[in-house]
């Protein structure tokens, strides 16, 4: 540990210890209410039980199976973050991660911790809190959960299974459902303090929250607040793993080399710039070998090129230059960000059978992030400049720009070339900075009241996210073109040097002469001509009336038959502008306007029969179903068609169903299953967001190089919705006699949704393009040299996704001697299939450890374990969980020698398609200091990545790893206290 580290954690402890001193009142805590959305609440810890119902009944009679996350284990974890907790479950893959989440068009933003069930893609998890919607933190839909108060969180539910049925659009995957504690009466909150080994990411929380009865308990009230701030996890060379380059590097001779085709190896370097210019003409390069520029930039270097290197690629194995990647090196592995989130509801009983509530939230996070931009240097294989945007071409200086370096001006003479071209990463001139700031609010109101047998509710709300985006030091391309050809001014401005545009007369002022060669050489006025602002200013709004009915209308003979049945009726806007140079796709970098209005009018019926009650081999069996019809108008006053922009309307029906089934043979034995059709309707975002043209990294495999390819996204307002077929079949065992302390529940899942929503992904245009498939040539661009230029990936219901596997959990609970309490859960998840068609082609994902920066398919491990041990002793808590993810391939796609049929000559070959296992353990403690009645006082500390395991060799997104999958910062001290009266 670093003496840093030891610094901060001495700190928190003097914190801690003076807490102390703090008063006590009495404190109490009822048991939380049941909710239709939520499992039933249970005094034995662990129970399993099922939910996804809108019916008044037990959570665990229903057929849908759930994972609750309890109040207590979401304490132990120190998690600063709600997100921290859902994330480590096996059923959850990271969406988005900040090493992956750059700049650009809006969309998911740093800012947002999002849910990924079963990688199906967080935009098909529905994300609730006590049942209801939240407006949109993000222009696909989607919720941060970070945004609520943990201090009042009672339980994380986890719904795996298709239900929209019940709950509508987006729960393709499952459902996450936040339960507030509305029975909180008195005060509990929290403070603690955390930072990695390497003395980086420090981050502190403060967590309060109150509740209160007055008037004879017929008014309740709750408040909650949560304030968080991290610093930065530094950069990937603050990683010793990360530091040593790992990279997927193509070979372009794989057929006469005798090496595969790619390459996983560390020192894996940019071969084609550096900060401060890198001569990359062929004719140059072959006369006096690899030469850069010094950093004053009056000189040129000797450059050495590492292996593999060739004029039309960008990397390289060794050579020179160790740890000046300008991508790997251009980002923080975690942005620093703050984060406020409040809460408060108030509940009246104004009669037996009726009460109001209103509540109200308010919550904003602000991220900062740098990115990486200018990476200039890619040639053609000619070993001419490329065409296209700004950063994938080599940039061409003419022999008379007045600040190259005399030596190089003598060379270019020597071999009677009039212009040179020359690599650039951004490094040398200024850095991208993004903020990236979210704010919203929700208010909300309704009454529940009761009517002989029937339960019902009615409720109205509004909320509102605000969502600013800001880009500074993004090069404005005609800028920079201009102020790159600089001449020696005549004329009017002879004995300067002026902009070629400028040079006998001053045609715009504003231009300045820039100097490529050096590190901070470039004049302020230069730079400020070159580098600009994008913003993207955006307003997304929820406006939700809804109506819900319960009841039990009758009997059978082998029980009563609950139904419920509702309305709801919802309108969503998206208004985002943008900066006006982004309008004209000046920038390096564009963001997107979008604007459009979705309104969805729901209705929904649901009835449980059962059919057999306390006969022999059936205590019980009974039959659910549920049907759910919606019909969607959207709007958008510009949009996407095709090759144009303008007006669009779009309209559609769905009609999703569910049917069910739970029969008990016996006491201890349960068998349950469903079958459904869901579905997700297309975001605003998908529908409607126009053009925005990005530079992606492309694998062309015509040429077998790498390199940074134009690419148009866009939305299409032709999008339907997706239709997901769902089932399900499990049991639960809860033994009696010596193993009633044991549980086990085991559930078999098949989701396949067709009409996939997604853009087919450059990569996968262009190979398909090699192979000959007309519809994919047409989106794609080549030069007269064959040398791509430009692809249009616009969305499409182009795809399909099936996803299959078996859920295991595990409890046991029970006295250990004269010891202590001793809780076990195990959590498994195992994927039989996980198959993605993506424009006519099937690939698998499953397996598949590596994030591979070629494919637009999902993937997951074979299978992931978590487990949780914890003990409690007296005043004293200890607990450990165990994450286990096996070995995997780097790539499914790929034939490595460990694959049968590996040949180096295959196209798809790579020297090694294997990612090895890695467990991680964490640890957490706690010692209660005082305790009277249900008032309490506890210091607690949890250690994250306990053994500080480096993740795998699965390159990806420009740093060693696959950050989507495995741990990236490294070992977390947390500590703190919590309180309670």
């Amino acid at each position: 540990m670093t003496q840093r580290t030891i610094g901060h954690l001495r700190t928190v402890l003097l914190i801690s210890g003076a807490m102390i001193c703090h008063p006590f009142a009495s404190y109490a805590q009822e048991k939380p209410e049941d909710s239709a959305a939520t499992a039933e609440a249970t005094s034995e810890v662990g129970e399993i039980v099922v939910t996804g119902s809108r019916l008044a009944r037990s959570g665990v009679d229903m057929p849908t199976p759930v994972t609750v996350i309890g109040q207590d284990v979401i304490a132990q974890t120190g998690a600063t973050q709600l997100s921290q907790v859902i994330n480590d479950l096996p059923v959850v893959r990271a969406d988005v991660s900040s090493t992956t989440a750059f700049v650009g068009g809006g969309g998911n933003g740093p800012g947002n911790n999002l849910i990924n069930l079963r990688g199906l893609g967080a935009v098909r998890t529905l994300v609730l809190v006590d049942g209801f919607r939240y407006p949109a933190t993000t222009f696909t839909g989607l919720f941060n959960t970070d945004l609520i108060p943990s201090s009042l969180v009672s339980s994380l539910d986890v719904v795996t299974g298709g239900a929209s049925a019940a709950y509508g659009s987006d729960a393709v995957a499952g459902v996450v459902n936040i339960v507030l504690d509305h029975n909180l009466n008195g005060v509990r909150g929290s403070a603690q303090y955390g930072v990695t080994d390497e003395g980086d990411g420090q981050e502190q929380k403060y967590s309060v929250g109150i509740g209160h009865r007055f008037a004879d308990d017929r008014i309740h009230v709750i408040g909650g607040l949560d304030y968080s701030d991290r610093r930065a996890v530094g950069n990937c060379y603050t990683r010793s793993w990360c530091a040593e380059e790992w990279g997927v590097m193509s070979n372009a001779n794989s057929a006469t080399n005798g090496l595969p085709a790619l390459i996983i190896s560390p020192d894996v370097r940019w071969s084609q710039n550096t900060p401060a210019g890198l001569i990359v003409s062929s004719k140059l390069t072959n006369a006096y070998g690899g030469q850069q520029v010094s950093d004053d930039g009056l000189t040129l270097l000797p450059f050495t090129f590492g292996q593999l290197y060739a004029p039309n690629n960008n990397q390289m194995i060794g050579g020179s230059r160790r740890g000046i990647n300008p991508a790997a090196g251009a980002f923080d592995l975690l942005a620093p960000q703050t984060k406020l989130a409040t809460y408060f509801r108030a509940e009246a009983d104004v009669a037996d059978s009726l009460q109001l509530w209103v509540d109200a939230s308010y919550g904003e996070t602000e991220t900062t992030g740098t990115f990486a931009q200018l990476r200039s240097g890619n040639q053609n294989a000619a070993g001419t400049a490329r065409s296209g945007p700004l950063n994938t071409g080599a940039i061409t200086l003419s022999i008379n720009n007045p600040f190259l370096p005399s030596t190089l001006v003598q060379q270019m003479q020597a071999q009677n070339m009039t212009t040179v071209n020359i690599g650039k990463s951004g490094d040398g001139l200024r850095v991208p900075i993004v903020d990236y700031d979210v704010k919203t609010y929700r208010i909300a109101g309704g009454v529940k009241g009761k009517i002989g047998n029937w339960d019902w509710d009615a409720t109205y709300l509004h909320g509102q996210s605000k969502i600013d985006n800001v880009a500074r030091n993004i090069i404005n391309q005609t800028n920079f073109t201009n102020a790159v050809n600089a001449v020696n001014g005549t004329g009017a401005n002879a004995g300067k040097i002026v902009c070629a545009i400028n040079r006998t007369a001053t045609v715009d002022p504003a231009c300045q002469p820039l100097n490529l060669f050096g590190v901070g050489t470039a004049s302020t006025a230069a730079l400020n001509y070159v580098y600009g602002t994008a913003t993207q200013n955006s307003k997304v709004t929820l406006d939700d009336v809804s109506f819900n009915i319960r009841g039990v209308p009758f009997s059978t003979w082998a029980g009563e038959v609950p139904i419920a049945v509702g309305a709801e009726y919802r309108v969503e806007k998206i208004a985002a502008d943008v900066d006006a140079v982004s309008l004209t796709g000046a920038f390096v970098q564009n963001y997107s306007p979008l604007h459009g209005r979705s309104k969805v009018l729901e209705v929904y019926g649901e009835v449980s029969v059962p059919l057999l009650a306390n006969v022999p081999l059936a205590e019980s069996l009974e039959v659910n179903g549920a049907v759910r019809h919606a019909r969607y108008k959207l709007a958008s006053p510009e949009a996407p068609l095709g090759n144009s922009v303008g007006p669009a309307r779009s309209s559609f029906n769905a009609t999703t169903w569910k049917a069910g089934i739970v029969y008990k043979p016996l006491d201890w034995l349960r068998f349950r299953g469903t079958i459904s059709r869901d579905f997700r309707a297309p975001n605003i975002n998908e529908l409607f967001v126009l053009p925005n043209t990005q530079n992606s990294a492309i694998l062309d495999p015509q040429t077998n190089t790498s390199t940074q390819v134009a690419t148009q996204t866009s939305g299409s307002p032709f999008l339907k919705p997706e239709i997901a077929h769902t089932k399900t079949v499990g049991f639960t065992i809860k033994p009696n006699g010596a193993l009633r302390n044991f549980q086990l529940s085991v559930d078999y899942y098949n989701i396949k949704v067709t009409g996939y929503i997604a853009a087919v992904g450059g990569p996968t245009l262009v190979t398909q393009c090699f192979q000959g498939v007309q519809a994919a040539c047409a989106l794609v661009t080549r030069d007269a040299n064959g040398v791509l230029t430009f692809i249009r990936n616009p969305q499409a219901n182009a795809n399909e996704l099936q996803v299959a596997g078996t859920d295991v959990e595990i409890g046991y609970r029970n006295q250990i001697g004269g010891i202590g309490n001793l809780d076990i859960r195990v959590l498994a998840t195992a994927y039989s299939k996980l198959k993605y068609v993506n424009g006519g082609s099937a690939v698998s994902g499953k397996c598949q450890n590596g994030t591979v920066t070629q494919q637009a398919f999902p993937s997951m491990p074979c299978y992931e374990i978590s487990s949780r041990v914890t003990l409690k002793t007296g005043p004293v808590i200890l607990g450990a969980q165990v994450r286990y993810i096996p070995r995997g391939k780097f790539g499914n796609i790929y034939v490595g020698p460990q694959d049968k049929g590996y040949s180096p000559t295959l196209s798809n070959s790579i020297n090694n398609n294997r990612v090895p296992a890695i467990t991680y353990v964490d640890v957490n403690g706690s010692f209660r200091v005082l305790e009277r009645n249900k008032s309490y006082l506890e210091v607690f500390g949890s250690i994250k990545n306990a053994f500080d395991k480096r993740p795998p060799n699965a390159p990806a997104n420009n740093i060693g790893t696959n950050a989507n999958l495995y741990d990236v910062v490294g070992r977390i001290f947390r500590v703190g206290a919590r309180f309670a009266y």
